[in-house]
């Protein structure tokens, strides 16, 4: 927006105070806060971690193979009796001299052993394909959040980017107003010493310089803070001197329902929470899939370091099935109690949406408010730095008195404030109205 002739030399004062060769634009800013933001990063690590879940739910799917191994040490030798009676009937007197059982070892105490066993599941009743639907739906809610965080952190970091701005023009402008009352201040005094005016008008100018003063002073420190608090968002030391290029943005000229609409389609937390509903829905039919029957192929081998084995290694293939016929209700309730969480995000999106398409009517109100309170405050500072000037001719012709020259210069540098918190509170609802509609 186009600055008026009446207001270039506040603006080449500005400009000479805090716009360097190299200032910082706003775009910049955002990128300096996204690289340093440790909840962008915490953002970034949950998606990568529902991405691990995600791989660990297709992995579940696929060929295990297990090995395990072991040596045991045994407090007696294993052994069998053995009846060998039947085998000495017949032999008359000489079956008599033999046992009728004998003792054989089974193994040494010194047991060695390994398995390796490979198993794939062949039907799961759905579990295993629910499984995989609810980590991808957990990794798409995890992308939407990370995507809420990044847009809500470029909304902080252009409240701050402004309040910047806006804390060097309100400097700004107390300094011109102190230099332009003690410029009042010589003309009262020489004033005083022709002997046009009274002693207490020299008191009143000193008291009116004294004030501007003190404001110098408070809009200096908020400028400090300013800069402080923006200095915190990009990383940097809080004391690190602050360079922002000036900020005008257009404003959106698309009609409420419109952007109603858009940000209905683009706003992450809707998406999100929609994919966390499927997430928690999918979790759920998992876990119901769990009381159908399961089945599974296998291959085994099976090593025993035993001498007295003709085999020491011995290896199958087989089916296995199995089914939780009856578990009191518990497969049930858990299903149910993810089910309910699911349905509980479900009025939370709804919930959402509701707040979503009041953020945009307010962020949408807000701009044509701004829009309307420049045009207002242009035409304020006019009439102002023309009121001023008569009031000082006035005051210098004995046609006015002091106060009326004092309120003066008050309502101009109130035009001036003015004025720019509605061009910076304008920039700010359009940055707010694109993150309500979800295209920050």
């Amino acid at each position: 927006m186009a600055f008026s002739g009446k207001f270039l030399p506040l603006w080449l004062g500005l400009s000479v105070l805090s716009c360097p060769v190299l200032a910082e634009s706003l775009q910049q800013a955002w990128q300096q806060a996204e690289q340093y933001s440790h909840s962008l990063r915490a953002e970034t690590r949950k998606v990568d971690a529902a991405r691990l879940q995600e791989d660990a739910a297709h992995a579940a799917a696929g060929p295990a193979l297990t090995l395990d191994a072991g040596v045991s040490q045994l407090d007696s030798t294993p052994t069998a009796r053995l009846d060998i009676s039947p085998l000495t009937q017949g032999l008359g007197a000489l079956g008599l001299h033999l046992p009728a059982s004998v003792d054989a070892p089974l193994s040494n105490r010194d047991v060695r052993y390994a398995n390796a066993r490979l198993g794939l599941p062949l039907y799961t009743g759905g579990r295993l394909t629910a499984l995989q639907q609810s980590a991808a739906a957990a990794t798409s809610a995890s992308r939407y959040a990370q995507e809420q965080v990044r847009q809500a952190l470029r909304l902080q970091v252009a409240d701050a980017y402004v309040n910047v701005l806006r804390a060097r023009h309100a400097a700004a402008v107390a300094s011109q107003y102190l230099h332009s009352l003690q410029a009042y201040q010589r003309d009262v005094n020489n004033f005083f010493r022709k002997g046009v005016v009274a002693r207490g008008d020299v008191l009143g100018a000193a008291l009116a310089v004294a004030d501007a003063e003190q404001k110098l002073i408070s809009a200096r420190q908020a400028e400090t803070l300013s800069q402080a608090a923006y200095n915190r968002l990009l990383g940097r030391d809080f004391s690190q001197p602050v360079q922002v290029d000036e900020l005008e943005l257009a404003g959106d000229g698309r009609s409420l329902a419109a952007l109603q609409q858009r940000a209905m389609q683009q706003r992450p937390e809707l998406a999100g929470l929609a994919e966390w509903s499927e997430s928690l829905q999918a979790t759920a039919r998992s876990v119901r899939a769990e009381s159908q029957p399961q089945l599974g192929v296998y291959a085994a081998y099976s090593y025993l370091n035993n001498p007295y084995l003709v085999n020491k290694g011995v290896g199958s293939v087989g089916l296995g099935v199995s089914w939780s016929v009856f578990d009191s209700g518990l497969i049930r309730a858990r299903a149910g109690s993810v089910s309910e969480q699911a349905s509980a995000v479900q009025d939370q999106l709804q919930e959402a949406r509701s707040l979503i398409a009041l953020e945009v009517e307010r962020s949408h109100s807000q701009q044509i408010e701004a829009t309307a309170r420049i045009r207002v405050a242009e035409a304020a500072l006019l009439s102002a730095d023309e009121y001023l000037a008569i009031q000082r001719d006035r005051y210098r012709n004995g046609l006015a008195n002091q106060t009326e020259v004092l309120a003066a210069e008050v309502r101009r540098a109130d035009s001036q404030r003015n004025l720019f918190n509605a061009r910076y509170d304008h920039a700010l609802a359009v940055v707010a109205l694109q993150r309500a509609i979800g295209e920050l």
